[in-house]
């Protein structure tokens, strides 16, 4: 089984929204967006390797970009 696309989607479009976000109050409420997505991602059985194998993997963030485009975001 592998973490849906949906998931390494959001996943990668929170980080992104982390990096830009300016202010401690909004990034504190991006940083728990990002718990939320990894806790959905653990709750399917997946580990920090497979979380961290979404940062690194050159096709996902090809599709992750497509994603973003298609749906503007």
């Amino acid at each position: 089984m592998e973490i849906p696309d949906k998931l390494k989607f959001e996943y990668l479009l929170s980080l992104d929204n982390h990096i830009e976000t300016k202010g401690i109050d909004n990034r504190k409420e991006t940083m728990k967006k990002i718990f939320e997505i990894t806790k959905k991602i653990a709750d399917l059985g997946f580990g920090e390797k497979d979380i961290h194998g979404i940062t690194t993997d050159e096709e996902i963030y090809i599709k992750y970009e497509k994603w973003r485009k298609v749906n503007n975001v």
